[in-house]
């Protein structure tokens, strides 16, 4: 969690416009915490409450414009923004001013509860009273978007075949593919995916067989039901966040909580992208938090057993795992007990992956899934960007492996290093995670929109200025990214007579539209917490 000296950083907008950090208001004099006169309706708790109301609106115009189940009955194949909007254009730029409003609104939130959050011992009343807000307005806003239809990614409607493929068909989704059943009424729905196996873990898997099995195999009800699943686990994760994750009990930083609460709860992209399109992405990162959360209660055995869990959920987790081992063996004093506690870890952690992928067919071919996921997918990301420059320039066998290769050696001299740092204590586990995760992003060989979703539990649980921008930034160029790709390209460029610029591809959508998207999206992250130091000194 973050301490006293990262908070007093964190918001200061009032006179430069850009420095995130407030100062500490002091207790009344005449007022002691035995006195303390009812907060019905102190400055922040209406003034959150005006922005909760706001936001919903916000979230009610989307869910009004994109209903889900309307559309989810029109059939597949799934429709995206853009193709639900070609009817009516003028509603594109509301769309988007709708994610700047968020966005806005979720700073002023933040900027709010960091003041509330560092006040006297005397306030932890109005503290509470604010957690209990946020979490509220947080189950109304992710609520009300499970009727969101998943206007970004069509992954949601692709659950629900997979579910179908166990619940119905009687075959393991980590071994048949949807397009095994070309009769399903829903196929349409599977997209160019339909030959993909599941390349999620058997918990996921698992967890889709609870609703689908209790009667909601139709698409509109599999998809409201999965949606409610996830939302389950923005709800575990906001509680774990607000109630259990602060390790430093002390007075100057105990009211922390509330700021990591509020950054989960109310930001945009976790709504939008988890309750909203359903990712299930929420489901791995709330077992990471709770790992996390374990860890530092010293329950080793529960914080590996989550930890693995976490990977059962959605394979991205892998990334923690040797984290926390270095710092699993690095709290130990002896190499004996270093070596003991190891062993049992990965004893622990192994048993408990062979038991969840033997639960849908043998181990060895499960994974196929989940590898070619991780080692096949594509696209959107920095790297993909550089290799169509390069092939402009160098034969394409060169440009294809080049970037890739090149960025896969950075990350893993970045992985290694913070491996370094965490035995030599430099780094937490939670600082290194967050590093782990945004390195991924930026050096990955693909890239979607959700996921900077990764970096917020991380940057929830050590808010500082830096983190706070990387990743508020990161959501809100990734949300707007998906009008440029889908929108932007379709209305206005496609038609563009490109074939002039000579390129050595017909496929003109791939070079172009990465060219005038990934350096914005990627760059901002990047370097605008830099820029925003820079001016800070400057002002």
């Amino acid at each position: 969690m973050a301490n006293s000296s990262d908070l007093a950083r964190l918001v200061k907008f009032h006179n430069s416009g850009v420095e995130l950090s407030f100062t500490t208001r002091p207790q009344d004099k005449h007022v002691t915490p035995t006195q303390q006169p009812w907060p019905s309706l102190t400055p922040p708790f209406i003034r959150l409450t005006l922005i909760g109301i706001i936001t919903q609106i916000i979230y009610v115009i989307y869910i009004v414009a994109f209903p889900l189940i309307s559309n989810t009955q029109a059939g597949g194949p799934a429709a995206d923004l853009e193709i639900l909007m070609r009817d009516y254009r003028w509603f594109a730029p509301i769309y988007a001013l709708g994610i700047f409003l968020l966005y806005y609104l979720f700073w002023q939130a933040i900027r709010i509860v960091a003041t509330a959050g560092t006040q006297e011992p005397g306030d932890t009343f109005q503290v509470s009273r604010l957690k209990l807000l946020i979490l509220t307005f947080g189950l109304l806003f992710g609520f009300t978007l499970v009727w969101l239809y998943p206007i970004t990614a069509n992954d949601l409607f692709r659950y629900v075949l997979r579910g179908r493929v166990w619940a119905i068909y009687g075959e393991s989704p980590m071994l048949v593919p949807p397009n095994n059943f070309p009769n399903d009424p829903y196929i349409a729905f599977a997209g160019e995916f339909g030959n993909w196996v599941s390349g999620y873990g058997p918990l996921w898997e698992i967890l889709v067989q609870a609703p689908l099995r209790l009667g909601a195999t139709n698409m509109v009800p599999g998809a409201i039901s999965l949606k409610l699943i996830v939302l389950l686990g923005y709800l575990v994760c906001a509680v774990l966040l607000g109630w259990f994750s602060n390790p430093d009990h002390s007075s100057s930083s105990k009211d922390s909580s509330l700021i990591a609460l509020t950054f989960f709860a109310w930001n945009p992209l976790i709504l939008i992208q988890g309750p909203g399109n359903g990712h299930n992405d929420l489901l791995f990162m709330t077992l990471i938090v709770l790992g996390i959360i374990l860890w530092k209660r010293n329950l080793w055995w529960a914080a590996t057993l989550a930890l693995t869990l976490s990977v059962l959920a959605k394979a991205t987790a892998l990334l923690i795992i040797p984290l926390f081992a270095v710092v699993l063996l690095r709290s130990q004093p002896t190499w004996r007990q270093r070596i003991l506690k190891g062993l049992g870890a990965a004893f622990l952690g192994l048993v408990t992956i062979y038991l969840g992928y033997s639960l849908l067919g043998p181990v060895s071919e499960t994974l196929h899934g989940v590898t070619a996921m991780l080692s096949t997918r594509r696209g959107f990301a920095i790297a993909s960007e550089v290799r169509m420059i390069l092939r402009e320039v160098l034969s394409w066998e060169v440009a294809e492996t080049l970037p890739r290769s090149t960025a896969r050696y950075i990350f893993i001299c970045f992985y290694a290093w913070l491996l370094l740092q965490l035995w030599r204590k430099k780094l937490t586990l939670v600082t290194a995670g967050f590093l782990a995760y945004f390195s991924q992003l930026m050096l990955g060989r693909t890239f979607r929109i959700w996921y900077p979703m990764w970096l917020i539990p991380f940057a929830a649980l050590h808010l500082t200025p830096a983190t706070f921008w990387r990743t508020f930034l990161f959501g809100l160029t990734a949300e707007l990214s998906i009008i440029n790709y889908f929108v932007v390209w379709r209305w206005w460029l496609r038609d563009l007579p490109w074939e002039k610029l000579g390129l050595s591809t017909t496929l003109y959508y791939w070079p172009v539209m990465h060219t005038l998207t990934v350096p914005w999206l990627f760059g901002l992250p990047l370097f605008g917490p830099v820029i925003i130091k820079w001016w800070q000194r400057r002002t």
